[in-house]
């Protein structure tokens, strides 16, 4: 391992560590504010991307209180990556009943 990953590893893990910390005494941690550098070790993505999501209007959702602080609410960040869930059901599961809300992908054949 490069002394530049390692950095950057050791980098991360405070961040992580400092994370745990505020979740664990936050009175409400869906509530919690995150920097880009703590959500980037949340979700694992980069703070670079974060910042590039930002400038395209997409991610999650952040607040700006001063111009250059772009903080992000835990609450906001947990449903953002929820959005992109996908859940596998059984054919036989009652919830494919509700045609409104089910989107029907046939099945890839294997080559056996």
């Amino acid at each position: 391992m490069t002394t530049q990953v390692k950095d950057v590893a050791a980098s991360l893990l405070v961040v992580w560590n400092t994370l745990q910390a505020k979740l664990s005494t936050a009175v409400n941690p869906d509530d919690l504010l995150m920097t880009p550098e703590e959500v980037a070790a949340y979700t694992g993505l980069s703070v670079p991307a974060l910042a590039m999501m930002r400038h395209r209007r997409q991610g999650p959702s952040f607040t700006r209180p001063t111009p250059r602080t772009m903080l992000y609410r835990k609450r906001d960040v947990d449903a953002w990556v929820n959005e992109g869930r996908v859940e596998i059901v059984r054919a036989d599961d009652e919830r494919l009943k509700d045609t409104e809300h089910v989107t029907v992908v046939p099945a890839q054949e294997t080559k056996g």
